[in-house]
């Protein structure tokens, strides 16, 4: 069933995206996984990330893969997971689509780091999420961009290290600006109307970023971007193993909801 949130199978997260190309979003298809801690599901969702790439391709749909490590093994073996993550990273470079890393929680972050900066040191140009609510974030930056990959600037949606809301916001702009010094493409993933509003005045060049938001909100704000020349991209997440995803869905809007704060319309 599709909710707010998530669809239910890859053939309707397919036609989703047409719809959304459409309007001139490109789309991050992510196929919902949980820890898999058996080699053999592990497998099995390496296979569907390529099973949607192939799709994507044979549609001409404008999307991208988005890959947790965790799905992939992460939680039971590291020489595992860069197998099967550089594989769907081989694959959608094969298909000539793009291939960005999640970031989860911090018990992830070192190995997708790793794994990130070993695909983009092998030419497979990925893009990673980094999260403005770790203290290791702008060494993490220049990490990445030394390697070659391209940079995906979130808040964060685990546990960090900064807590409150208003600093998270400014951190986010410091590595905005980080970012701009080395004049490389990269996106900005956010819902708060302050950072997209400061963005757009910060940023003239259209061609330098990309601005990325959850289905399920924002819809009028990704309209307006396109309508004013912006690249805006929508991350669509489908399949069963959805409960995980939606409530950290439903733990954002509530922790917007204590602070007075709404999220982009």
């Amino acid at each position: 069933m599709q909710t707010r949130w998530t669809l239910p199978d890859q053939a309707s997260a397919l036609r989703w995206c047409a719809q959304r190309n459409e309007q001139g979003i490109r789309c991050i298809l992510d196929v919902l996984g949980r820890f898999n801690r058996d080699e053999t599901q592990a497998r099995e969702s390496f296979a569907a990330y390529v099973n949607v790439a192939e799709e994507v391709v044979r549609r001409g749909l404008k999307a991208s893969l988005a890959v947790k490590p965790s799905t992939l093994g992460g939680v039971i073996s590291r020489d595992l997971t860069v197998e099967l993550v550089r594989g769907v990273g081989e694959k959608a470079a094969d298909l000539g689509i793009g291939f960005e890393l999640d970031m989860e929680g911090q018990r992830m972050t070192d190995l997708t780091l790793l794994i990130a900066e070993d695909c983009a040191r092998s030419g497979l140009r990925p893009t990673v999420a980094v999260q403005a609510y770790l203290d290791r974030t702008p060494k993490d930056i220049e990490r990445m961009l030394d390697a070659g990959a391209k940079i995906r600037l979130v808040k964060g949606a685990y546990t960090g290290d900064i807590s409150d809301f208003n600093l998270i916001e400014e951190v986010f702009k410091d590595l905005v600006e980080q970012i701009l010094e080395r004049d490389v493409p990269f996106c900005i993933a956010t819902h708060d109307p302050d950072l997209l509003e400061w963005s757009q005045d910060r940023i003239s060049d259209r061609d330098i970023l990309e601005f990325s938001f959850l289905k399920g909100l924002a819809d009028e704000t990704k309209e307006k971007l396109v309508w004013d020349g912006w690249k805006v991209a929508e991350y669509v997440p489908f399949g069963p193993h959805k409960e995980g995803y939606e409530t950290r869905r439903k733990t954002y809007l509530r922790r917007l909801d204590e602070l007075g704060r709404l999220p982009a319309p």
